[in-house]
């Protein structure tokens, strides 16, 4: 999402500077993507008792506190707070979906401290198209008010959360698809699967499946903290295990996140436990590689179900159809806005016999769902460059700074 972010900005304001300020060890300049690269400049903050003073979270607010009461020196000479105070325009995006409680309150407060130095400054905000709610605790909602109320326009990805904006702000949110969408795919230069003897030059169609590491270990709990029906673990072997037993298809796993959250590691165990019946026909990628590149290798699929958003997103946005196995609200929304929203399977609501039935009916039927996002996808990716033409265009006056 960063990248699709950055590259949208530079492409409806190609002299401006764009600024990432998120939680990190380490801030500095990241070149984003490839052909063209995106420089960004990160401002990081931390929450560690160990990173340096002026870089921790709770010396950022103090400071921020400090200039909402007049005295305005120190939040000048600190980096993450002078970087504010200079922007042209502060946009807020969690990764899509993490204005919510979902992942638990500690989440949702440590991923909301950041903005509140916004607010905090007096600065003027936009809240960017993602997914709000929902809010289990009364504490999440009391926040989340606070920030939607703040917000000088809130931009929404799901529709189905419009109501829930309405009623903690009064104010109606704005539609615009996720901004991942338009993220441009990038060929590898290198790939590596496993078994080795993968390629994507023959005939055999392949279908693709990303699985989550974090379904795939319970949650951050460990037990199965989203409440799903079935077994996540025993979903994915019987899953694939189906899809064999039912097309002449070979299956690619697909990690969409290298080194974190179990998902390399889930992918291995499903290629030793499948592979074994299904010689040949079961491989996954090995090679780490950036957004983009996963996005090609989606891309070559002809058929993919997803556990993670933006890996659907990724299929979605190449016309690839796609299964979306939701875990939570944000799934349906983000399918809908692509014109596709009956390929979402709630997993916190069907049976495991139910989930693998409907996965195999949206198989047989894929070329329909493939001329349905070939109508539709063009018109999803002119929307998103639209608003942000909407969203950054006006600015005329110095510095050229675009905070995010």
């Amino acid at each position: 999402m960063g990248v699709a972010l950055a590259n949208l900005c530079a492409q409806v304001r190609p002299e401006s500077a764009v600024v990432f300020h998120y939680t990190h060890t380490e801030g500095g300049i990241r070149r984003l993507g490839d052909n063209p690269a995106v420089e960004v400049l990160v401002r990081n903050c931390r929450l560690s008792p160990r990173s340096a003073r002026a870089e921790h979270i709770v010396v950022i607010l103090l400071l921020a506190v400090l200039y909402r009461l007049g005295i305005r020196g120190p939040a000048r000479r600190n980096s993450w707070l002078k970087s504010l105070l200079d922007a042209e325009f502060i946009g807020d995006i969690r990764g899509g979906d993490s204005f919510s409680d979902i992942y638990g309150f500690g989440r949702f407060l440590s991923g909301s401290l950041p903005l509140l130095s916004v607010a905090l400054l007096g600065r003027p905000y936009t809240l960017l198209p993602q997914t709000y709610g929902p809010f289990r605790l009364r504490a999440s909602r009391w926040l989340a008010a606070r920030l939607l109320c703040g917000a000088a326009a809130v931009w929404t990805r799901d529709r189905n959360c419009e109501q829930m904006v309405m009623r903690l702000t009064g104010t109606p949110a704005r539609f615009c698809p996720d901004v991942a969408f338009t993220l441009q795919a990038m060929k590898p230069q290198r790939l590596q699967f496993m078994p080795s003897n993968f390629d994507f030059d023959r005939q055999n169609l392949v279908v693709g499946v990303n699985v989550s590491g974090l379904l795939y270990m319970g949650g951050y709990t460990g037990r199965n903290m989203f409440g799903l029906r079935s077994e996540y673990r025993e979903l994915m072997h019987q899953l694939i295990d189906s899809l064999l037993r039912a097309t002449d298809a070979r299956v690619l796993l697909v990690p969409h996140s290298f080194g974190s959250e179990f998902e390399e590691e889930a992918c291995a165990a499903l290629v030793q436990s499948t592979g074994g019946r299904h010689v040949g026909r079961v491989f996954m990628l090995r090679t780490p590689l950036s957004e983009r590149e996963v996005k090609w290798v989606i891309g070559r699929t002809g058929f993919f179900v997803g556990s993670r958003m933006h890996a659907c997103i990724a299929a979605l946005s190449q016309c690839v159809p796609t299964v979306g196995l939701a875990y939570s609200d944000k799934f349906l929304g983000v399918f809908e806005s692509a014109n596709v929203g009956d390929s979402v399977i709630d997993l916190r609501r069907c049976e495991m016999s139910a989930i693998v039935e409907h996965v195999i009916l949206a198989f047989q039927r894929r070329d329909d769902s493939a001329r349905q996002l070939q109508a539709s996808m063009r018109i999803t990716q002119e929307k998103i460059v639209g608003v942000f033409r909407e969203l950054l265009t006006p600015m005329t006056s110095p510095p050229e700074n675009v905070g995010s």
